[in-house]
């Protein structure tokens, strides 16, 4: 039975994408993973607030940050909950803000790739490679990787555009690259932070709210929970695979049995 976690984000990915980006892994990953495309986040669908609802299982009038701007408070995510429970844990990431979505010391081993820098392509190869690497020297209780392209080319040129779904497709080759050479006893999460139309997102409507949620995993699925999934729901599903109690002020429910 796995009891390690490799949680990919790819951010502002809808589930339009996943059909569209014509990626034979795409495809492999609907028949092979557990699939919801219909999963959803939470309002308002913008990405700092998403990820805080992730890592932190209640909805942003839980944990106050309703912007792309951080917010102070006194909340334990998931970071702080692993940590607390000896484990092991590992980010790679290359949005700057996202550093603020776990409490100092809280994460073992932190990689940084500034989209200042590089093209987007090449920012996702390098958190790849060195999260590859990375898991199969240390291999860490729990893994986040971010990839950013999706969102980065939606508010450059446009959700739903031929360059978008090029970007999606571009994602899914380094979803399959990482899982492909993942240890054994690792379950992997793929899912999105939000969606987006025209060069944006934030708002109720479903196009921003409804997200896909992948789930590969040894353990049984809780099908009524999966049916109607949420992004505050992925922490004590993670709690459960890597054996540990979910935070008791934690609002989401477990996806599996």
């Amino acid at each position: 039975m796995s009891d390690k976690v490799l949680m990919i984000l790819c951010d502002g990915m809808r589930p339009d994408a996943v059909l569209k980006c014509n990626h034979p892994f795409a495809e492999k990953l609907m028949s092979t993973a557990r699939y919801n495309p219909h999963a959803q986040t939470v309002f308002p669908s913008w990405t700092l607030p998403c990820h805080m609802s992730l890592f932190h299982s209640v909805p942003p009038s839980e944990h106050g940050v309703t912007g792309n701007t951080f917010v102070p408070g006194e909340r334990k995510g998931l970071f702080e909950q692993l940590r607390d429970n000896e484990k092991f844990t590992a980010f790679f990431y290359s949005w700057g803000e996202l550093k603020d979505i776990y409490a100092p010391y809280s994460v073992c081993y932190s990689h940084f790739v500034s989209e200042e820098f590089f093209p987007h392509g090449k920012v996702t190869e390098l958190l790849e490679e060195n999260c590859e690497k990375f898991i199969n020297e240390y291999k860490p209780d729990f893994t986040f990787l971010y990839l950013e392209t999706t969102d980065s080319i939606g508010h450059e040129i446009g959700w739903g555009t031929e360059e978008y779904y090029k970007a999606a497709n571009h994602s899914f080759g380094i979803i399959e690259k990482i899982m492909s050479n993942l240890p054994e006893d690792y379950s992997v999460i793929v899912l999105a932070d939000h969606g987006g139309h025209d060069q944006t997102h934030g708002t109720e409507d479903p196009i921003d709210m409804t997200i896909p949620l992948f789930i590969k995993t040894d353990f049984e699925i809780d099908e009524e929970n999966f049916e109607n999934a949420n992004i505050i729901d992925i922490a004590p599903t993670i709690c459960k695979i890597i054996g540990t109690e979910p935070s008791k002020k934690w609002k989401g429910k477990n996806l599996l049995k």
